[in-house]
Order: structure tokens, then C-alpha cells, then sequence
């Protein structure tokens, strides 16, 4: 193997690196990258899909613009919890700290570093299966490849940790509310 062709064959090994601190190496090495290549925008195209539970891409050829939607089972609940939450606070969403706490973790993933060539913006709908997710855009100058993956990983198991999280604060509240409930019954 030359110099040239260990070169162009560590942005996969990176990436292997990456998929594994997320838990995801076996579905990479299931969608068939299971040693080093020099495709590396094949790889990103294509491990995108592992990076969400729900991905939709649509490309504007006359603008060379790709649209993405990235959605995940655990971001949609998460977004009904606060709901849940806020409801038994008497918050509004703006004011919930979870969906705050969410929206800052969200906002610092998503900056890609020197990146460029990208926008995107937070969707905290529930009206359906994937109503929650981010809508990201794309144009010729996009540079961020790895970093989108590594923060659509990131966001990814920060959701699913949240949802545990937000589970357990509202079990505890409810669990804390019922007696005082049955105190006022009686009462």
C-alpha cells in the first residue's frame, strides 16, 4: 500500500472510529463497510441513514442544494415528555427547561466547526411518528461530512438519554403528587 492510498483510506478507518464510541460499528459493517476504502463521500452518503431512525433527502439540481430530515424515535418522545412536563407545571414551551436544555445541546451539535455550506433549523412538532427532528440544507460548498455525522450521532443519544431522564423526573413527581392527592380526598 502506498503513502497516497493510507492517506486516502483513513477518513474511513476515522469514521469506523466514530460509529464504534457511538455503539453503531456493527450497522456500519453491516451496510457492507467492514474495511478501510477511499470512497469516503460514498461512506458519508451512506452512513448517514445509521445516524437517525428516519431520513429523507430531496436534492434541488438547479440550485446543487440537498435538503435532509433527520428524525429519531427518542427525539419525538422526548418532545412529548416536555409536553408532559410542561402541562404539569403550567409552562409554556418557551419556559420549559427541558425543551431549553434540548434546544442548547441541539444548537452547539449542530456547529459544525469551520464548516460551511450548511443551515438548519429544529423541528419540536409531535403531531406525527416523526414530526421531531432537524431539517438540515446542504449547497456544493459543503465541507462538514464527518462533523454532521458525529453530531447527528451525538444528538442521537442525547435524546435517548433525555427520554430516560424525563421518564424518570415525571415518575417521581407523580409518585410524589398521589399521596398529597389522597390527602385531599380524604380531607
Amino acid at each position: 500500500m502506498t503513502s497516497g492510498e493510507i492517506q486516502q483510506a483513513l477518513p474511513s478507518i476515522a469514521l469506523a472510529h466514530l460509529f464504534y464510541e457511538y455503539g453503531k460499528l456493527d450497522a456500519m459493517i453491516k451496510e457492507g463497510y467492514n474495511e478501510p476504502g477511499d470512497e469516503f463521500y460514498a461512506y458519508f452518503l451512506d452512513l448517514l441513514y445509521i445516524t437517525a431512525d428516519f431520513v429523507y433527502e430531496d436534492y434541488v439540481d438547479d440550485y446543487d442544494v440537498a435538503r435532509w430530515y433527520f428524525s429519531n424515535r427518542a427525539m419525538v418522545e422526548y418532545y412529548r415528555l416536555c409536553r408532559t412536563y410542561g402541562c404539569a407545571h403550567g409552562l409554556k414551551l418557551k419556559d420549559n427547561p427541558y425543551m431549553r436544555e434540548a434546544e442548547r445541546f441541539v444548537e452547539s451539535a449542530m456547529d459544525l466547526g469551520n464548516s460551511y455550506g450548511y443551515g438548519w433549523y429544529l423541528n419540536t412538532k409531535v403531531g406525527h411518528e416523526w414530526a421531531s427532528g432537524i431539517v438540515f440544507r446542504t449547497d456544493c460548498y459543503f465541507d462538514g461530512e464527518m462533523e454532521l455525522l458525529e453530531a447527528l450521532l451525538s444528538i442521537r443519544q442525547w435524546f435517548e438519554v433525555g427520554v430516560q431522564r424525563l421518564r424518570k423526573k415525571l415518575a417521581e413527581e407523580q409518585q410524589q403528587a398521589a399521596p398529597r392527592y389522597m390527602e385531599v380526598m380524604a380531607a
